[in-house]
């Protein structure tokens, strides 16, 4: 039966049924024909070709026979070509010239006939032909118990010629010969005779060798197969087209400037890439270990911009605000104008989403002069993205830093991790340790990452950790840390920044350059209040583009020129308002009172709602509320009935079934900067006095009463002043966050801080 069969030829050796055999593919047409082995299910088989030096094989002279084969293995390279390890099946013949076939070689083939051999015959040279394999191992100094398989003379016949070919060192011409022999008697007969010529030879060789070592010392010897063995490396490069590697990487490790400790262990690699075949696996993980030890920036580095001026004035143009943090950068610039050998910093931007915490690193990186690299550590959970893979396994890598700092081409770049508080554990490792090491200036000189296994100095890495949640980072490495906050913008910097940051860049991203719409500040702020509910300026970044992509289509269509936006375009283009005043709807009755919350995406207002029903005192709390937040609950109870004497409050009043609810119940809440809107909460439903109108509030309280400090003042006070509150209640020790609260933010706003709870209801309570 004929087949059309994928051909890859053979330049050099010959693939013999049962004979694993590892195979370089470079040619595009034999690796066509690999893909059509592996896509169109054509069956791969291999031909020696007689002519090695054709590139082009429908051109060369091929052998009429081969051998069909099974892909054990496929490793591509990075040059484009291929490494495969395949084991011989059947031998064909080929019926057909070779032809090319989308790019491939490919041919009939047919089947070889059996054969009907005399079994006496077989036996015999099937004995012979063990024995003097034996002979010929020991002759080349093998144990014939290590190839008990290969010179067994129960063995299979055909099996056991075709594999003392394999080994034994004869022409390609009578290689050849064996593999179009049918008859098995007839290969074992030629097997023989080669094995005899080869056993007589080596016996020459042997004797020949004996008298040679005599005459030649231990020095001499070394010397001389040193220089043999590099004498054929070489030829063999020469004849696979390959330049020197270990003499190429030995020039790379000696210019690479590294330290002492690196560049002794990779000159051992690079003598031990000379000692190894180039079509082994042992020389590829070599190899490339090599590549990469070289690719690390061991003493380039670039020279620090300390002029503070130049530094500022690069802050300020690609961000508005934030001016803590550019006091941080310019100190940083000053310390090392006075010592530049000072070691980088920690810096931890901490803030909700959409503050420019990752693009201000770039933005630090461009004053400073540095090279710039990021690297995403949200959701990872291996210790080995960090530390890297040990080199023994199979696809190993660097871990993320050190490939972070190949990439940025020096030694001291800015690299920005970003999102460390999504960092994850579980049985791989916690990837959270593996930073220690890395953030500690301390020890960061001489970090090891397992794959190369020798320190590198990061100590000129200015690290910059972005986080939106301080709480969640590990204590350990919260410790090595500087935290800057980074808290939400409030209308008017969101104003600034839309004109001077978003709105360019969109008009430009959106080809309306010369046709842009004007966006009035009062458009801008419609936008922010009607169409955004966020801390930073992502969403009013989309609410913009959305307008500009609008306008785009009307420009393209003709239908408009210049357009110049109002309050009823903005509606047209952007539907109706997404977001509203809250406090609009608070209820003038008793038992509602508007609390100030702080999450992640920055400040929100929350509204707490208590009522009573006839029944049996108890106190059942509904809204998503965490643990903490229904122990504040039950702490605003036990308070005001422990108080209701001296509040003036009747016993009787609390003789009901109590109901405090958190509206938005799909949202989970939890925190104890409520406790103060609840007590006052049930103080105003069992008092029947309302809250005061335009009033919010925010602390913890205890059961003696006292109103205990909370975080995220600003965010709060943002998220107070976006729904119109008028009147705040902080705690006392809170009074000096106002400090960092632009004036802006407090000039329509009323602040009272409180110490006790008494205090909260006689400021919260109408009269």
């Amino acid at each position: 039966m004929n087949d059309v069969a994928a051909i890859l030829p053979l330049r050099g050796p010959v693939l013999y049924p049962g004979m694993i055999l590892p195979v370089p593919v470079g040619r595009p047409s034999s690796l066509a024909a690999l893909e059509l082995h592996q896509d169109g299910g054509f069956p791969l088989v291999f031909i020696p070709q007689l002519d090695p030096d054709e590139e082009v094989p429908t051109k060369a002279r091929m052998a009429q026979v081969g051998c069909t084969a099974r892909l054990v293995n496929m490793v591509h390279l990075p040059d484009g070509t291929a490494r495969i390890l395949v084991e011989g099946i059947n031998r064909v013949r080929r019926s057909a010239p070779i032809t090319e076939h989308e790019g491939a070689t490919v041919s009939t083939t047919t089947a070889f006939p059996e054969a009907n051999d005399d079994p006496q015959q077989v036996s015999q040279l099937t004995r012979a032909t063990a024995e003097l394999f034996g002979q010929w191992l020991v002759l080349n100094g093998f144990n014939p118990a290590d190839h008990e398989l290969l010179v067994d003379p129960s063995l299979d016949p055909a099996r056991l010629a075709d594999q003392v070919m394999g080994n034994i060192p004869v022409s390609l011409i009578n290689r050849i010969e064996v593999l179009e022999e049918v008859s098995i008697a007839g290969r074992l007969h030629k097997v023989v005779e080669h094995l005899i010529k080869a056993v007589a030879g080596q016996q020459v060789a042997v004797e020949v060798n004996e008298r040679v070592q005599k005459a030649m010392d231990k020095g001499q010897r070394e010397y001389h197969l040193k220089e043999q063995l590099k004498a054929l490396k070489d030829e063999l490069n020469k004849l696979q087209g390959r330049p020197g590697d270990a003499d190429a990487f030995e020039q790379k490790v000696r210019d690479a400037n590294m330290p002492e400790e690196a560049q002794d262990e990779a000159l051992r690699e690079v003598d031990r890439l000379r000692r190894l075949q180039p079509d082994s696996a042992e020389y590829t993980i070599c190899r490339t270990w090599l590549e990469t030890v070289c690719d690390v920036p061991w003493s380039t580095h670039t020279t620090d911009s300390t002029d503070l001026k130049r530094a500022q004035k690069v802050l300020d143009r690609e961000h508005y605000g934030l001016e803590l943090v550019k006091e941080r950068v310019l100190e940083y610039l000053a310390v090392r104008q006075l010592n530049p050998e000072s070691k980088g910093p920690i810096l931890c931007f901490a803030g909700p989403p959409g503050v420019g915490k990752t693009s201000l690193g770039q933005s630090i990186a461009d004053a400073l002069g540095r090279d710039f690299g990021r690297i995403a550590l949200g959701g990872i959970k291996d210790e080995t993205e960090i530390r890297g893979h040990r080199r023994t396994y199979i696809g190993a890598l660097p871990g993320r830093i050190l490939r972070a700092l190949i990439r940025s081409g020096s030694r001291n770049p800015v690299l920005i991790l970003d999102e460390i508080d999504k960092v994850g554990n579980d049985f791989r490792g916690d990837p959270a340790s593996a930073l220690l090491e890395v953030l500690d200036p301390s020890q960061n000189h001489t970090f090891v990452d397992h794959y190369l296994d020798i320190p590198v100095d990061l100590s000129q890495v200015l690290f910059i950790a972005t986080a939106n949640v301080i709480d969640t980072i590990p204590a350990a490495l919260h410790d090595r840390l500087e935290v800057i906050d980074i808290p939400g913008y409030t209308e008017e910097e969101k104003t600034v920044i839309a004109k001077k940051h978003l709105i360019p860049r969109l008009i430009k991203d959106h080809g309306l350059t010369g046709k842009a719409p004007s966006f009035s500040p009062k458009v801008l702020q419609q936008i922010i209040r009607d169409y955004t509910h966020e801390a930073g300026v992502r969403d009013l970044s989309r609410q913009i583009a959305r307008i500009n992509r609008k306008i785009a289509r009307q420009v393209v269509e003709g239908t408009v020129d210049k357009p110049r936006l109002n309050a009823t375009q903005v509606r047209k283009y952007l539907g109706p308002p997404r977001y509203f005043v809250e406090v609009a709807e608070q209820v003038d009755e008793p038992g509602v009172v508007v609390g100030l919350a702080w999450t992640a995406a920055g400040g929100d207002i929350l509204f707490v709602e208590a009522t009573r029903m006839p029944g049996k005192l108890s106190l059942r709390m509904t809204g998503s509320l965490g643990d903490v937040m229904k122990e504040s609950a039950e702490a605003a109870m036990s308070w005001l009935r422990s108080r209701a004497d001296r509040l003036g409050i009747d016993a009787k009043q609390f003789d009901y079934e109590f109901h405090l609810h958190v509206p938005a119940g799909g949202i989970p809440k939890d925190g104890p900067s409520a406790g103060v809107t609840m007590v006052t909460a049930l103080a105003s439903i069992v008092t029947g006095r309302c809250v005061k109108p335009k009033l919010a509030m925010s602390g913890e309280i205890t059961l003696r009463g006292k109103v205990l400090p909370v975080g995220g003042v600003k965010e709060k006070v943002l998220a107070a002043r976006r729904a119109g509150i008028r009147t705040i209640l902080l705690p006392a020790h809170n009074k000096s966050d106002l400090e960092n609260i632009p004036p802006e933010l407090k000039k329509d706003i009323t602040f009272h801080f409180v110490e006790t709870v008494k205090d909260v209801l006689e400021l919260a309570l109408e009269d």
